[in-house]
């Protein structure tokens, strides 16, 4: 098949969150399974030409907008070790500064004009290339124009080129949803027969994110229960009603995790590599957690690891009230993340008052991070809501085991741990379903009694949890079956 993947980051070249993992991971499975798939992007200021030796391709692309004509370009080059091509879309009036959706001062005003540029771009590049694919696979509010460019744009509705082309908008995250004045509408080229309760109006505004869920073809939320929750008015972000519409139309696919970055036995950024057969490496990496964090060396205590945006979405608020609590356990703590300041300060406080028991590490840090997933005993997540959620997967990789709300991907992938569980192969961590405080330390209770007293059924437990599959190749499947299933529509 023909694939084209369209996004607003992906590892290695750009990345504010999970959407780039998935983008720099998914389309280079499917295309080392056969199929003819290429990447667009934004060439954003911060992308390093030379780095990944960025080749000129179409020297110059006219898009209007109103009263504007736009001349980009496109950059080419090959995805690091693959023969993926991935194609940049550049103009550096819009994409040139840096950041990719904002910066510190808040998102970029502009912002509707930057992604609706880059929306026509994508299409006419097509043209450039004279390559037609059978499905183009959008991503979240940034692409969701997509679709409906290819529905109702007179001059792609006039061209047959485009006329057999199919598309599928995934859900990273409902929360973001690119919604902008209604000039965009003419400026872009749409009829304002689109700018409807039914179509892409949301609030008086043109929603870049209902635009892709009512003209896709085909929609994916990234995994089967975030699917379900956000055809409710709890976590539908007011596209309840639009979902529930496409609800046939609408299935969830759990995300994999790349498997050649997080594996225990081959990370070179870890202190010492181990595997389900041989876990005493591990203890190396918690040994080297421990020296970091400068804390106290007593194995007895379990270590637990948090890596996350610390925001009230993440469950901050959780931690935050339960503070105390958490620290009466009878654990160590090693936290890394970067987000709203009020958490910041409250961590940073709370560590410096309990040295050897708390570490806080403010920043984004990849090699640290694995190091945190490598040498915990226990993970914390305890999010309000989680679309997919890919670090209780890696921690699971590792042997450290989640301790998780039960919401979206996190309840797709993590399983009760009870002694019948264990002892059936089948537990892999601990979860709480109230988004209460006091829940959750009752999970952290019951992970550390099991960790404290129960020594072969915690190594039994490790060993479930890194013998989980979360890889690409098992989602890739999924995803050629939908497809497939567009050329039966």
């Amino acid at each position: 098949m023909k694939i084209l993947f369209v996004a607003s980051e992906a590892v290695p070249f750009c990345k504010t969150g999970g959407l780039a993992d998935v983008a720099g991971a998914l389309p280079r499975i499917l295309h080392e399974r056969g199929h003819d798939v290429r990447l667009v992007l934004p060439r954003y200021g911060d992308i390093d030409n030379n780095r990944f030796r960025l080749l000129p391709l179409m020297p110059e692309m006219k898009v209007r907008y109103g009263e504007r004509t736009f001349a980009g370009s496109i950059m080419r080059c090959s995805y690091p070790k693959s023969q993926m091509p991935v194609y940049f879309v550049d103009e550096p009036s819009l994409f040139g500064r840096k950041g990719i959706y904002g910066n510190g001062h808040g998102d970029f005003s502009d912002n509707d004009v930057r992604f609706a540029f880059f929306n026509m771009a994508a299409l006419w590049l097509l043209k450039g290339l004279d390559w037609q694919p059978d499905v183009v696979h959008v991503n979240d509010w940034q692409t969701g124009l997509i679709p409906a460019l290819l529905r109702h744009h007179p001059e792609i509705l006039e061209d047959p080129f485009y006329r057999e082309i199919k598309t599928v908008f995934m859900i990273h995250n409902l929360s973001y949803q690119g919604n902008f004045n209604r000039h965009l509408v003419p400026s872009i080229g749409l009829p304002w027969s689109v700018f409807t309760h039914d179509g892409a109006e949301f609030y008086e505004k043109f929603s870049f994110l209902k635009s892709g869920i009512v003209y896709s073809d085909k929609l994916v939320a990234v995994s089967p229960t975030y699917s379900r929750e956000i055809q409710t008015e709890e976590y539908g972000a007011g596209m309840d009603g639009a979902l529930t519409q496409r609800g046939r139309d609408l299935v969830g696919i759990l995300n994999g995790i790349d498997v050649s970055e997080w594996n225990p036995e081959s990370d070179t950024m870890i202190a010492h590599n181990f595997t389900p057969k041989d876990l005493a490496g591990k203890q190396n990496c918690r040994e080297e957690l421990v020296k970091l964090g400068n804390l106290d060396k007593d194995s007895t205590h379990p270590l637990i690891g948090i890596t996350s945006r610390l925001v009230d979405a993440k469950g901050f608020d959780l931690v935050e009230q339960a503070i105390d609590d958490l620290l009466a356990l009878d654990a160590q703590f090693f936290i890394l993340g970067t987000g709203d300041a009020k958490h910041e300060q409250l961590l940073k406080e709370t560590a410096a008052k309990h040295p050897g028991r708390m570490h806080v590490h403010i920043g984004y840090d990849v090699p640290l991070s694995h190091k945190v997933i490598a040498g915990s005993d226990l993970f914390l997540m305890p999010s309000r809501y989680e679309p997919c959620g890919l670090t209780q997967m890696y921690s699971m990789k590792y042997g450290t085991i989640p301790i998780v709300r039960k919401t979206g991907g996190l309840s797709d992938t993590v399983f009760p741990a009870t002694q019948s569980s264990i002892d059936a192969s089948q537990g892999t961590g601990f979860l709480f379903e109230e988004y209460d405080a006091r829940a959750m330390v009752r999970a952290c209770k019951e992970a550390i009694a099991l960790f404290k007293s129960h020594p072969k059924s915690w190594h039994a437990l490790m060993k479930n949890a890194m013998r989980q599959d979360f890889s690409w190749q098992r989602s890739a499947e999924k995803f050629e079956a939908l497809y497939r299933s567009l050329g039966d529509q």
